[in-house]
C-alpha cells in the first residue's frame, strides 16, 4: 500500500468543495454562525467536523475511506488490523481486557500499570494478579517486567488467562518483549500491551520495535502522545491467532461513541502518514539530539540523567524520554516542575519525588530539545550548593494483599475514614498521582502503613493527587459488613 495516501482527508476535502447545505448533525452546521471557539480556531475546523455524510463512510461498518485508512494504519504498525480510538488509549485498555478476560478470570498485571487498567477490571470482573516490576533505585522509578519474573508468576498461577504489559513504561523502560511474548504464547496466554507512550516505535531504526511488530495479540498506542495526532486520539492494534477480530470489534463498538469525530480520525491518518513516510528522518535526528542533550545535562552539577544502557539486564530505554534526577540540587521533582514552567516557560511531562520527565515527540526540533539543556544549566547555577541534598525514601513498588476484586470493592457499600486511620481497611477507591496515573492504592486492596505513608507524602508534596472521596484527609473504604472473597 502507498503510505502517502490519506483517504479520509481527501474525502473531507472533496465533501467541503460540494458546498452542501446541512440538515443533519452536528448542530453548528459546519460553522455558519460564528462563536468564540470558531474565532479561536477558525471556521475550517467546523467545516471538517462532520458526522459521516454521503461519501465519507461509517465507523461501525466501514466499506470505503475509513476501511482504507484503517488498512493503511495496520500496515504501518505491522499489525493484522487497526481500529481508530477517539476515547483515548484508556478506552483501548478497557477494550483489550474486556475482550479477553471474563468475570473471575485471572490476568497478570504489573503493579505500575495505568488507572485505566483498574477501570477495565471493574467493568470486566477479571481478577488481577499484580506483579512487582524491577526498580531503578538511583532514579527512584519503576521499570518494566523481566521474563524470569513473569515466569515465576505464571508458574504460581497456571490458570492465568492473559498477560498485560506496559511497553515502554512512562519513563521509557522497554522489556524484552519478543522473548516474553514467545513464552506467553507457548502457554496459550494472550498478551496485551499498553504502548501508550510508544506510538512512535517502529518508524525509525533508532527506536525500539512496536509490540504489534513483535507479535503481541492486542496493542494500544496513544498516537497523540508522541505521534502527532490530536489529543484523545489513539489506535488499537490486533494480531490474529489467540484473539478473534470480531470479538475485538464487538467491544470497540460497545465502548466507542456512535458519532466518532472525523477531525480526530483525520488527525490519526495524518500522523500515520508522517510517521510512515518521514519517521526515519525525523526520529533519527531527534534521537541524536536527545543523546547529545542527555550527555550535556549529565555533566551539569547537581543533575544526573537516566542512561539508556543502565539498570536492569535485558531492559532497554526509549531514547526520546529524558529523565533527570534533581535531588542533588536540594529540590525535589515537584519543585523543579514548577520552576521550569514559571521561570523558563517549559512544560515538563511530569514530576516525581526524585525526577522530572521530558517527552520528545514527532513535533519537536533540535531547537526545542536544546532549550531544555539551557534551562537546566541555569537551574543548576541558581540552586546547586545552596541547599542540602534531599533525603528521598527508597522507591518500592509494594503489592498489598488483594482482599476483594476491584469490581466487588467498587460496588460494595463504603464509608469515608481518615487516611491516617485507614490501615487494615479495604480500599474502595483508586488513589493516584496524575500524571502518570499509576495508582497508589486500588479498590479491593488492603490499606497498609506503606500505602498511608505514600499517600500522605504525595498529598504534602504534590497537587496532582486524584481520588473519589472529596475530603482531602479521607479515603473511601469498604464497609465492614461487605462480603469478602477471601
Amino acid at each position: 500500500m502507498d503510505q502517502n495516501e490519506t483517504p479520509i482527508i481527501d474525502a473531507l476535502r472533496a465533501f467541503d468543495k460540494k458546498k452542501i447545505t446541512s440538515y443533519d448533525v452536528p448542530g453548528h452546521k459546519r460553522g455558519i454562525r460564528e462563536d468564540d471557539f470558531q474565532k479561536l480556531v477558525g471556521r475550517e475546523v467546523y467545516r471538517m467536523d462532520v458526522n459521516a455524510p454521503a461519501g465519507l463512510d461509517t465507523f461501525a461498518h466501514p466499506t470505503g475511506v475509513v476501511k482504507k485508512s484503517l488498512e493503511l494504519a495496520a500496515e504501518a504498525y505491522k499489525a493484522d488490523n487497526a481500529f481508530y480510538l477517539v476515547n483515548g488509549s484508556s478506552s483501548g485498555v478497557q477494550i483489550m481486557i474486556m475482550t479477553v478476560c471474563y468475570d473471575g478470570e485471572k490476568i497478570l498485571i504489573p503493579r505500575n500499570a495505568h488507572k485505566s487498567v483498574t477501570n477495565a477490571l471493574i467493568l470486566s470482573g477479571a481478577v488481577p494478579v499484580f506483579m512487582e516490576p524491577e526498580i531503578n533505585q538511583k532514579f527512584g522509578i519503576a521499570s518494566g517486567m523481566t521474563l524470569s519474573t513473569i515466569q515465576k508468576y505464571v508458574e504460581a498461577n497456571p490458570d492465568v488467562k492473559a498477560l498485560f504489559l506496559v511497553y515502554p513504561t512512562y519513563y521509557g523502560a522497554c522489556a524484552d518483549l519478543e522473548r516474553i511474548i514467545g513464552y506467553a504464547h507457548s502457554k496459550d496466554i494472550v498478551v496485551m500491551v499498553d504502548q501508550a507512550h510508544g506510538a512512535h516505535f517502529s518508524f525509525s531504526s533508532a527506536l525500539p520495535k512496536s509490540a504489534s511488530e513483535l507479535g503481541a495479540d492486542l496493542v494500544v498506542a496513544s498516537t497523540h502522545k508522541t505521534g502527532g495526532s490530536l489529543t484523545q486520539s489513539a489506535m488499537l492494534l490486533h494480531n490474529g491467532g489467540l484473539v478473534k477480530y470480531h470479538s475485538v470489534k464487538k467491544r470497540v463498538l460497545m465502548l466507542h461513541t456512535t458519532s466518532p469525530s472525523y477531525l480526530l480520525m483525520a488527525s490519526l491518518e495524518s500522523a500515520r502518514k508522517q510517521l510512515a513516510t518521514e519517521g526515519e528522518e525525523i526520529f533519527s535526528e531527534l534521537v541524536h539530539e536527545c543523546r547529545k542533550v542527555k550527555k550535556e545535562i549529565s555533566q551539569i552539577p547537581g543533575l544526573s540523567v537516566l542512561d539508556e544502557n543502565e539498570g536492569v539486564v535485558s531492559m532497554t530505554y526509549d531514547p526520546t524520554k529524558i529523565v533527570v534526577n534533581v535531588t542533588k540540587l536540594g529540590l525535589d521533582g515537584f519543585d523543579v516542575y514548577d520552576i521550569m514552567f514559571e521561570k523558563y516557560g517549559i512544560q515538563l511531562e511530569l514530576a516525581e519525588p526524585t525526577i522530572v520527565l521530558a517527552v520528545i515527540g514527532v513535533g519537536d526540533t533540535k531547537e526545542t530539545v536544546r532549550k531544555l539543556a539551557d534551562a537546566f544549566k541555569d537551574l543548576s547555577a541558581t540552586y546547586y550548593g545552596k541547599y542540602e541534598m534531599l533525603d528521598i525514601p527508597e522507591e518500592i513498588v509494594y503489592v498489598p494483599p488483594q482482599i476483594m476484586s476491584p469490581r466487588q470493592a467498587f460496588y460494595a457499600d463504603k464509608t469515608a475514614v481518615n487516611i491516617s486511620e485507614a490501615a487494615g481497611r479495604v480500599a474502595a477507591e483508586t488513589v493516584m498521582i496524575y500524571p502518570p496515573g499509576i495508582p497508589i492504592c486500588l479498590p479491593g486492596e488492603l490499606i497498609t502503613a506503606e500505602t498511608i505513608g505514600e499517600i500522605l507524602y504525595c498529598q504534602e508534596n504534590s497537587n496532582c493527587i486524584q481520588k473519589d472521596s472529596k475530603e482531602t484527609g479521607k479515603i473511601l473504604v469498604v464497609d465492614d459488613s461487605a462480603e469478602m472473597i477471601r
